[in-house]
């Protein structure tokens, strides 16, 4: 049982990311009070200006996400600048209040738009923004600007010491730990296997299912971005611990189809949690024994009469011990470093946008116009305390790509807040006071909010809110009526935003998917294209873990862009949003199957062969092409092609007197990438009629 929830609770973070930044935020928080309080002591001035330490220390541990580590570095001791003059400009004009208002709106601005200019301002700017806020909440006088200097500085190197000294992301760390957490999602896929057999009815467990398939795939790619970064490893070796982390996932989805198979088999009966069960104990073997376990549950399965389950678990046993015997060599191995890559020139735009067409400038105007909104709304629920739905307002749009996800960040905030009103009443009651307990709470529901942060937005306000009982009770200005207060300026903030994001320029969650799943369609065909260039150019096929994994993320984007529309929506209207998103999954699967299996056959096959391959490829390319409104061949006529051409590849693989062959396999997975190109062209209305 406690290996169980160990597994789920690994499979829920992979190589435990949330848990590590977590727990350096709160460190963070800790050291950066731990050094001020007593310099703010010594130096006469208030104790609650150490409250921004602690917001620097906070947006410099997640907020900093430079592509390398130096960039990092210099973005995380910068951090301090920004919020010092924001907190400068806030001072200057607080005897001004409209003055003090249009200053905050430009502020705001600036904050979303400076994000155009590369990842390191979008720190920079979140935190300039937070330092004027703060102004308006802490209300500091202008001679106190030095100790705010000296606690911004303090938050940034607490920061700094914890994730570049103390807390150190290394490659080697993140892989390893990825390692434990790609069997742990093993694990879930197995388990939720196992409820689909006892409950073969069950949408929702079928859900589930598919749900932990996604996360397989999500735990994959952040191990391959991981693996890119070891300077242990010279490139081949990358490519091959690559390689043997995309063999691990295939082999554990390729055993997904003959469980579910023999779930959905009337003669099923016990095979399938009896399989389940077998390939649980073996996951828990020693990865040394991984090999020869498996054979034996292999053995036993096909002595059963699951032939299909038993070839599966023998390839997810030999894909996972050769991944741990990967990971292991990774100490022993040692090569040049890697030469960085050039750095993106910042201030490029992708062609074609311009002005209000660029998502910086389109969304620093809503946020703005959500801003200003929340401000004259807020002021009606408090003239003192409007500012509360002004940063409503401001972070629902962080992070947020359509009107869709928008409205789900707002109520996900809302419903927080509802509930952490609630509990921050009871925890200052009970604890207002102790000033020991007082801080341990804030710290405890700063550890809470932000583990949770990657998980659930609602979980992230519930613990932040709570955080504002104790630290209210701290500085001696608690009354339930200000946390009531909070909730309706939190609901008018988050009004304000939807507002915005419903009447300025909008974009359209429908909009945003079909953007997106042309995005996807591309890189399939490029992929296609790609690969049957390379196949009758050079008779090999090599390289193509990078534009699987383009295509991978090309999914991801899909499947967030329509989150909204499948997730938070009655199941009638989300029906052919998910179907669309559901065929999609299914065309990268057999891609990344085809991918491996075409590695193996352009080595076996002859000349004549590697042609018709290349050419049932870019036919299928032409066809993929032809959904995106780009080609110059249709879409029928490009399946004509492809189904000529697979004709002739049949006849060849009939001819051949061996047992099944890499061609067999590639042949295989070419049909199924055939027939959902088809189900895809049908789905999305670009196919004219169903074949015959």
């Amino acid at each position: 049982m406690w290996s169980e929830w160990w597994n789920r609770f690994l499979a829920s973070d992979p190589a435990m990311r949330r848990l590590r930044t977590a727990t350096r935020v709160v460190l963070a928080v800790a050291l950066t009070i731990a050094a001020v309080l007593p310099v703010l002591a010594w130096w006469g001035q208030p104790l609650p200006l150490a409250m921004i330490g602690a917001v620097v220390a906070i947006n410099s541990s997640l907020g900093v996400n430079d592509p390398e580590r130096r960039q990092q570095q210099i973005t995380t001791l910068l951090m301090p600048l920004p919020v010092t003059a924001a907190l400068l400009l806030a001072m200057l004009t607080a005897a001004w209040p409209l003055v003090h208002t249009l200053v905050f709106l430009v502020v705001i601005f600036t904050a979303v738009y400076v994000r155009r200019f590369g990842p390191r301002y979008f720190p920079l700017g979140m935190v300039a923004f937070m330092g004027y806020f703060f102004a308006m909440f802490l209300r500091p006088q202008l001679a106190q600007l030095p100790a705010l200097f000296t606690a911004a500085v303090a938050g940034a190197l607490a920061a700094f010491a914890l994730r570049f000294l103390v807390l150190r992301d290394d490659p080697e760390g993140v892989l390893e730990r990825g390692h434990r957490t790609l069997r742990a999602q093993v694990h879930g896929l197995l388990h939720a296997v196992r409820d689909v057999a006892e409950h073969p009815g069950s949408v929702a467990r079928r859900r589930e299912l598919n749900n932990r398939s996604v996360r397989l795939n999500e735990t994959a790619l952040m191990l391959e971005g991981a693996v890119g970064q070891l300077d242990s490893l010279d490139e081949t070796g990358r490519d091959r611990l690559r390689q043997r982390i995309l063999d691990v996932e295939l082999a554990a989805e390729n055993l997904l189809t003959p469980l579910l198979r023999l779930v959905d088999h009337p003669s099923g009966g016990d095979t399938v949690p009896h399989a389940v069960g077998a390939l649980l104990a073996v996951l828990r073997a020693d990865p040394r024994e991984l090999r020869e376990a498996t054979r034996l549950v292999a053995e036993r399965i096909e002595q059963e009469g699951s032939v299909a389950v038993a070839m599966a678990v023998r390839r997810l046993g030999t894909c996972l011990a050769e991944l741990a015997t990967a990971t292991g060599e990774l100490d022993d191995q040692r090569a040049e470093e890697a030469e960085p890559a050039p750095a993106e020139e910042p201030g490029t735009a992708e062609p074609g946008e311009t002005g209000l067409q660029r998502p910086e400038l389109r969304m620093a105007v809503q946020v703005t116009c959500a801003t200003a909104l929340a401000i004259m709304l807020g002021q009606l629920v408090s003239p003192n305390r409007w500012y509360w739905a002004v940063i409503t307002a401001f972070v629902v749009f962080i992070s947020t790509n359509s009107r869709g996800e928008l409205l789900v960040r707002a109520w996900q905030r809302t419903a927080g807040t509802v509930l952490g009103v609630l509990a921050g009443i009871l925890v200052a009651a009970q604890i207002s006071g102790n000033l020991a307990a007082e801080i341990a709470m804030i710290l405890v529901c700063v550890f809470l909010g932000f583990y949770f942060a990657g998980f659930s937005y609602a979980v992230m306000t519930f613990f932040i809110t709570t955080l504002l009982g104790a630290l209210y009770g701290m500085l001696g200005t608690f009354d339930a009526s200000v946390l009531e207060t909070r909730l309706w300026e939190t609901a008018v903030g988050a009004t304000a935003g939807v507002l915005a994001a419903v009447f300025v320029l909008p974009t359209r969650t429908r909009s945003l998917v079909r953007t997106n799943t042309e995005s996807f369609l591309l890189a399939l065909r490029d992929f296609l294209r790609g690969t049957g260039t390379e196949l009758s150019e050079r008779g090999e096929v090599t390289g193509l873990q990078e534009s699987i994994r383009e295509l991978d993320d090309g999914l991801q984007q899909v499947v967030r862009s329509a989150r909204p529309l499948t997730s938070y929506r009655l199941r009638s209207r989300r029906s052919q949003v998910q179907r669309s998103v559901t065929v999609l999954s299914g065309c990268a699967y057999y891609v990344r199957n085809l991918a491996v299996a075409l590695s193996a056959a352009a080595d076996m096959v002859d000349e004549d062969t590697r042609d018709r391959l290349a050419e049932l490829l870019w036919a299928l390319a032409d066809a993929v092409e032809s959904m995106t409104g780009e080609a110059q061949v249709g879409f029928d006529a490009a399946m004509d092609s492809a189904h000529r051409t697979a004709d002739s590849l049949h006849d060849i693989a009939e001819s051949l007197t061996d047992g099944p062959t890499s061609l067999h396999r590639t042949i295989r997975w070419l049909d199924r990438t055939t027939q959902i190109v088809e189900d895809l062209a049908r789905e999305l209305g670009t196919a004219p009629e169903q074949r015959s």
